[in-house]
């Protein structure tokens, strides 16, 4: 963890998080089905480790919550995304693209199951996105409030969280192996 607090994983953490904000700003802003808010943690993580992913996605939501108020409970959600690239970071996920798109949709259901409990306890099911449609179509179905959540989450969240992947991916496909932080 003391690599944590040197000057490139500090500058890392601080971009990774300028694009989970950035481009998840967008995103809301235009009401889009899904997020792309966590491109930098993920990111973060596979650049600079695990707790360099945490810090990038924690201080996402701590900014973040000052033009979207309720960002800040999502911070289990970051961390969860964060220990789930560590994980299988290593089984080939961003490496490969068969990989990568199977262990990119399984990122999109964890992300949904942390959600949810946030999303409809403490905001009654309202995320401040357009994922909200899908939350009332579901409650307009006859599911419970925390069914919808997970039925809306699990619809938009996979393919949210493939997207973010293709975009990692990518981006790794062109980063020289020296900014790696780590060995994985």
């Amino acid at each position: 963890m003391k690599h944590l607090f040197n000057a490139r994983s500090l500058s890392l953490i601080v971009v990774c998080a300028g694009l989970n904000l950035g481009i998840g700003f967008v995103v809301a802003t235009v009401k889009l089905p899904f997020y792309l808010d966590s491109i930098g943690t993920v990111l973060a993580t596979v650049l600079g480790g695990f707790w360099t992913g945490i810090a990038s996605g924690i201080l996402s939501v701590l900014v973040g919550t000052t033009y979207t108020p309720t960002l800040w409970a999502y911070a289990g959600t970051a961390i969860a995304i964060a220990l789930y690239v560590w994980i299988v970071y290593p089984l080939g996920y961003l490496k490969k693209m068969i990989p990568t798109v199977i262990f990119g949709l399984g990122l999109g259901v964890v992300s949904a199951i942390m959600s949810a409990p946030v999303t409809t306890f403490l905001w009654k099911g309202v995320s401040l996105s357009g994922a909200d449609a899908l939350t009332t179509f579901f409650s307009a179905t006859g599911e419970t409030l925390l069914n919808s959540v997970v039925l809306g989450g699990l619809s938009t969240d996979p393919i949210d969280k493939l997207v973010t992947s293709l975009v990692v991916f990518a981006l790794l496909s062109r980063i020289p192996p020296r900014w790696f932080l780590h060995k994985n």
